[in-house]
C-alpha cells in the first residue's frame, strides 16, 4: 500500500500557490485520479521545491505506474531524515509492483533498519524475498531448458524431485538468513536506542 503525505496547511502566504496545488492534489489522489494528482503536485513542487512536495509527487507517479520517475522523485524526498523511511517504503512498493525484487528487498530492509517495528515493511520484505526466490528458480529452470539438449537434439528431462527440493530449500535458507540479519539489526538498534534513553521515531499519517 502506498501512503501519501498530507501536508499541514499552515504555510507562509508566499507559498499559497503551492498550498492550493497540494490540497487539490491530495483530493485527486484520494479519488485515485493519479494523472491529475501528478499535475497538481508538480505545480506545487515548482512553486515550492521541498522534500515534502517531492514525496507527494513521487508517490503519485508511482501510483500512476510511473515507477522510474516516481523512484527518482522519491530519492529527492529521502534527503529529509523525517521522510526517508516512508519514501523508502513507497519506493519498495514500486519495485515490488515492477518485479524488481532485489531493489524491493533493499528498500524494505533499509526501512526496518530505520524503523525496526514497522510490521508493514517486514511483511512486504517477506513477500519480496519469496517472489525473488521464485523468480530465481524459474529463471534457472528456463536457462537450463533453453541451453541444454540431450542426445539427438532432445530436450533434457526435468530435474529429479530431490534436486528441485534442494533448490527450494536453498531459497528458503537464503530468506531465513536475511531475515535473521535484519532481526539482529533490529535488536542492535533497539539496544542502542534504549541506551540513549529514547524510542524510535514514527511518522504519523
Amino acid at each position: 500500500m502506498i501512503w501519501l503525505l498530507v501536508l499541514a496547511l499552515v504555510v507562509p502566504i508566499r507559498e499559497s500557490n503551492s498550498r492550493a496545488s497540494t490540497v487539490r492534489g491530495v483530493k485527486e489522489f484520494e479519488k485515485k485520479e493519479y494523472a491529475q494528482a501528478i499535475a497538481s503536485f508538480a505545480d506545487a513542487r515548482k512553486a515550492s521545491p521541498t522534500s515534502q512536495s517531492a514525496f507527494n509527487l513521487g508517490t503519485a507517479q508511482i501510483a500512476e505506474g510511473q515507477h522510474a520517475e516516481g523512484s527518482a522523485t522519491l530519492a529527492e524526498a529521502m534527503k529529509d531524515p523525517k521522510l526517508r523511511a516512508d519514501a523508502l517504503y513507497n519506493r519498495g512498493n514500486s519495485a515490488l509492483d515492477a518485479k524488481a525484487f532485489d531493489h524491493a528487498v533493499r528498500d524494505f530492509a533499509e526501512v526496518l533498519r530505520l524503523r525496526p517495528n514497522d510490521a508493514r515493511a517486514k511483511r512486504n520484505l517477506e513477500i519480496a524475498l519469496t517472489r525473488r526466490a521464485q523468480q530465481q528458480q524459474q529463471g534457472s529452470g528456463q536457462d537450463k531448458s533453453s541451453t541444454q539438449q540431450g542426445p539427438g537434439g532432445q530436450k533434457p528431462q526435468p530435474a529429479p524431485a530431490n534436486q528441485q527440493q534442494k533448490q527450494a530449500k536453498k531459497g528458503e535458507a537464503d530468506q531465513e538468513a536475511l531475515l535473521r540479519a535484519i532481526e539482529q539489526q533490529e535488536r542492535e538498534e533497539l539496544s542502542r536506542m534504549n541506551r540513549a534513553g529514547r524510542s524510535s521515531a514514527k511518522v504519523g499519517w
